[in-house]
């Protein structure tokens, strides 16, 4: 099951946060302090401070949802602050965070002499 389109973005919001946060809160972050519009179809994903849950918020063209996974696994979710500011990722890289792995923001490589 896709529920996003090509054209859809994924948002990090850069904090983590209390996972008993609900729709209204989440929407007040994305509008008031990420200044994005949630009506565009976009995720928008939010990571906990125990790094035990993830939240995603999604409006599909009828109203919102909110989605939420506990991680089973002993080390949870990665860090927001592994993202070093990195606000959007590719959904190829939300696949690959809702499974446990870490992603980071890649620094250009150093040229060799």
């Amino acid at each position: 099951m896709n529920l996003l389109s090509k054209k859809s973005k994924v948002y990090i919001y850069q904090q983590p946060i209390d996972m008993r946060l609900g729709f209204e809160r989440l929407s007040f972050f994305i509008r008031e302090e990420m200044s994005k519009n949630i009506d565009f179809g976009d995720i928008y994903i939010f990571l906990g401070k125990n790094r035990k849950r993830l939240k995603a918020l999604w409006f599909d063209g009828s109203g919102l949802l909110l989605l939420t996974k506990r991680m089973e696994k002993k080390n949870g979710f990665m860090n927001v602050n592994d993202l070093s500011g990195q606000e959007s990722i590719a959904q190829s890289e939300l696949e690959l965070l809702l499974h446990g792995s870490v992603l980071r923001k890649y620094l250009p490589e150093e040229r060799v002499k």
